[in-house]
């Protein structure tokens, strides 16, 4: 079978969208090339080419079962991607926590669709790093040092350590210099380039780069992980349809492969409810009474 993908991607020092496109085409394909494709979006919290070696076995398992076209999207940022999923303009969205409830906020709930189970539990919690052999042992000592944060509606990129490090007392206006970087491995690549002291990541992009020499200074709070949401615009019974496929993994021949290619703790794909974010709800609204608008 041939595949096709379609990726929105921003070039360095232009807006533009690159298009990469595919949809699977089946002996029978002609019925299905009809279909209108679903779109599958993901918020960039990796490289581009990153993703789609991730995602692309999911959008072709989902196209199989479905036995309809889907696209996989990537937005540009991350508040594009709650612009599309709250606006109804991709239909099946991964989301982060806090994209998630940012979405919620401005737009209303979405069905949830499943979320993500990492060795076993609910719950992931990022890491504020450092090199190896730094002196910084702990969040207040951060005070006049160089710090990277991921995209400002990052969960475990910049929200959830940013009230970690304000319970600490420690706000922007302490470091020496603050700068959100494109994505995870760019803020543990740079700590450990010396570019910053420190930064905030979360746990899988921590252990990846530890043998490299990243150390942890603290580790957040376990917030719900990771969920996919459906469109409000779908139909109840293609909705059905979706969640089903994606809570089939834990059981399909090839899906630990899938889920393992999404990230490598996934232990299952599982059902969640809204209510599993509140207390991510509930840092969100601390940050804002203390002027931090993600």
């Amino acid at each position: 079978m041939a595949c096709l993908f379609t990726i929105a991607a921003r070039v360095p020092g232009k807006c533009a969208a690159v298009a990469l496109g595919i949809f699977l085409l089946f002996s029978q394909g002609n019925v299905l090339a009809q279909q209108q494709p679903l779109k599958l979006g993901v918020h960039p919290y990796l490289a581009s080419s990153e993703l789609v070696r991730r995602f692309t076995p999911l959008a072709e398992y989902l196209s199989a079962v479905l036995k309809r076209p889907v696209i996989l999207e990537l937005s540009n940022s991350y508040n594009t991607h709650i612009q599309k999923i709250g606006n109804d303009m991709v239909h099946i969205a991964f989301m982060g926590p806090a994209s998630y409830v940012i979405m919620t906020d401005q737009f209303g709930r979405k069905p949830i669709l499943a979320a993500l189970e990492s060795n076993g539990k609910s719950t992931f919690r990022g890491v504020i790093v450092t090199k190896r052999d730094s002196t910084i042992t702990s969040l207040r000592q951060l005070k006049g040092k160089k710090f990277a944060f991921a995209d400002r509606d990052s969960t475990m990129g910049h929200l959830v350590p940013r009230h970690m490090l304000l319970q600490r007392g420690v706000d922007l206006k302490d470091f020496a210099t603050s700068m959100n970087l494109a994505n995870h491995d760019n803020i543990a690549l740079a700590v450990l380039a010396g570019d910053f002291d420190a930064g905030a990541v979360k746990e899988e992009i921590f252990l990846k780069y530890r043998p490299e020499g990243l150390r942890a200074v603290a580790f957040t709070p376990d917030i719900a992980d990771h969920l996919f949401v459906a469109s409000s615009l779908l139909p109840r019974q293609t909705v059905q349809a979706i969640r089903s496929a994606l809570l089939d993994l834990n059981h399909h021949p090839d899906g630990r492969r899938i889920m393992h290619l999404l990230r490598a703790d996934i232990s299952a794909l599982m059902r969640a409810d809204d209510g599993s974010y509140d207390n991510l709800r509930e840092i969100i609204r601390d940050l804002k009474r203390a002027g931090v608008e993600p």
